[in-house]
């Protein structure tokens, strides 16, 4: 296992950020560069890792890249007996943290609104090239100051012909109905964005449900309770769409999605002309007609 200070081919481990179920991700240094550029580095916990899934992991995430809301990717490569992706740092947490701080919701409207604009541009970049995520929640959204990024393509995917697959995958609290029977496509992306906003305006997700049974069936079969009375109703109908059970209902594509949240512009009121009662308007002579 690595451990603190550990050197990895060109980069010294300086923090560990985290873990998840096949991998963890340490704060590392490239030593051999000029300037000691800090990355994070995504190392696999099994000694035996399948060198197939993380290739794939790099290449999807290379074309992912290249925009400001998606984290770029430096590097896949193996040092020794260690298999690691160096991606840029994001020195300001997961949008999890972000909300952990604020009590577990946003600030403020605007501040969801905002954030949740910026991870549908990096989506609308995503699949443009035909990539869905699959694995939206906040804590694969890092954040660079206020800047939303979409990480974590363990288990992104290129859309093809089809869009069912064998192998149901996601974090099931933020996976649209459909997904739960292995149906992906950029409308279960969606779904996703919707679950977070409605956390983000919420405080909890719209589906709180704790055992997998009861969370699924209330994904399929129930809707949300309503959200906080200070939220605007043009935000509550995006939430309500994002969330529709039935895909065809949702928004079609994140750029949609994002056009919606912008605040609808009050159309200017028009001034009615009151007329004093008690002026006689002059009278206007009739005119004379001659036929000759």
């Amino acid at each position: 296992m690595p451990k603190l200070n550990d050197r990895i081919g060109p980069y010294q481990l300086i923090r560990r950020l985290g873990e998840g179920q096949s991998a963890e991700v340490w704060l590392a240094k490239n030593v051999t560069a000029l300037v000691a550029r800090e990355v994070a580095l995504k190392i696999p916990l099994r000694r035996e890792v399948d060198l197939d899934a993380i290739r794939r992991e790099a290449d999807i995430w290379a074309q992912a890249s290249g925009h400001p809301n998606v984290l770029p990717l430096i590097e896949a490569n193996r040092y020794g007996d260690y298999v690691v992706i160096a991606s840029e740092y994001a020195p300001s947490g997961s949008l999890k943290n972000w909300l952990e701080n604020y009590g577990g919701r946003a600030p403020s409207v605007k501040a969801a609104v905002k954030m949740t604009r910026g991870i549908l541009a990096g989506l609308e970049h995503m699949h443009k090239r035909n990539i869905i995520h699959r694995d939206l929640k906040p804590a694969n959204i890092l954040l660079q100051g206020e800047t939303p990024r979409l990480a974590d393509f363990g288990i992104a995917r290129v859309l093809v012909d089809t869009i069912h697959s064998n192998v149901i995958a996601g974090t099931r609290a933020y996976m649209a109905p459909e997904a739960h029977d292995a149906v992906r496509n950029q409308q279960t992306d969606i779904w996703s964005v919707g679950v977070i906003l409605y956390e983000m305006l919420a405080g909890e997700r719209p589906f709180p449900q704790k055992t997998e049974g009861a969370l699924i069936r209330a994904i399929t079969d129930t809707e949300p309770a309503p959200l906080p009375g200070d939220v605007p109703e043009w935000v509550r109908q995006v939430v309500s769409t994002a969330l529709a059970k039935n895909p065809t209902r949702r928004f079609q594509s994140a750029a949609a999605m994002r056009t919606a949240l912008v605040r609808p512009v009050a159309p200017p009121v028009q001034e009615t002309l009151k007329f004093d009662e008690t002026v006689i308007p002059p009278r206007i002579p009739r005119p004379k007609w001659s036929l000759s």
